[in-house]
């Protein structure tokens, strides 16, 4: 039994949930940030950085829900893809830093769910 591509739209709203939350994504970066460096996660620096977790988490929350509410399409598909892209390229900039070791396995999920998109795209044709 396959991955449905459809399935990843549930788990984007799980994620972007946990981000959208006050306490709780300030929870998520610290257990992401603790797999390596954050030192600069203190004072002015953690409320920054969760304020914009929390702007990315609103935003993704919302699209993440649109995408379950409209009729699934190719141009849908393949918006997703690029993003799936575009975030994996992000989290893999932030592993090169060394942030945190687990922005790789992150970004090797952003990676995976790509691939079921474009798979979804090839079937389409």
């Amino acid at each position: 039994m396959s991955l449905k591509h459809r399935s990843i739209y549930y788990s984007d709203v799980g994620l972007f949930v946990l981000l959208a939350t006050p306490i709780l994504n300030d929870f998520v970066i610290n257990f992401l940030l603790s797999f390596g460096n954050s030192d600069f996660y203190t004072g002015l620096s953690r409320s920054a950085v969760v304020s914009f977790v929390g702007i990315a988490g609103v935003l993704g929350l919302g699209i993440s829900i649109l995408r379950l509410k409209i009729a699934d399409s190719r141009d849908v598909v393949l918006i997703s893809l690029l993003v799936k892209i575009a975030a994996a390229c992000w989290l893999l900039y932030a592993y090169s830093q060394g942030i945190s070791d687990a922005f790789l396995i992150l970004a090797i999920a952003d990676i995976y769910a790509a691939i079921m998109f474009g798979i979804a795209l090839i079937r389409r044709t």
